[in-house]
């Protein structure tokens, strides 16, 4: 696990925002655990809701720094079919620690992949994570609609994707 950390550690910082691709270039998460939320958070791609997965750790300031914005969009659009699921690979106790630490201002759905398998599809074999925090917004049919570096323009998108969803 060491020597995976390291590589993804060689992608911080670079950031690339895709074009709506279809639903079969985008895996089913690998979940050990739901850590906040229930399966009912979860869903399946293509089933009329909007979900935001955001890929992130603990130990990365950055990916801390978006839990309140992620939060904010959970709140504002939750009505609307919105879903936020933050998705680590990590320790389950070191998610729990920090998630007691937030309080209210981590109020979204969190699953633990310990495996790691889902990680390592998206970032190893299909090289679609390109830096951290990173997320994936799949639209109400499936599609990803939005991919990249929440700071880079998630809240515009979802706003305007919301509008016209």
């Amino acid at each position: 696990m060491k020597k995976f950390n390291i590589g993804l550690l060689i992608l911080f910082g670079i950031i690339n925002t895709t074009a709506a691709q279809p639903i079969s270039d985008f895996p089913k998460l690998h979940i050990t655990e739901i850590i906040q939320g229930s399966e009912n958070d979860i869903g399946f791609w293509g089933d009329g809701n909007i979900y935001v997965i955001d890929i992130w750790g603990t130990w990365y300031a950055p990916c801390i720094k978006n839990i309140p914005e992620l939060t904010k969009l959970q709140k504002k659009y939750k009505s609307k079919g919105l879903r936020v699921i933050g998705y680590s690979w990590e320790e389950p106790e070191n998610v729990r620690k920090l998630l007691r630490k937030q309080g209210t201002q981590m109020l979204y759905t969190l699953v633990n992949d310990r495996d790691g398998k889902f990680i390592k599809i998206i970032s190893e074999e299909r090289e679609m994570v390109e830096g951290f925090p990173y997320v994936f917004v799949i639209g109400r049919k499936g599609e990803i609609a939005w991919a990249g570096n929440p700071k880079d323009g998630l809240e515009e998108f979802i706003d305007t994707f919301i509008q016209k969803n």
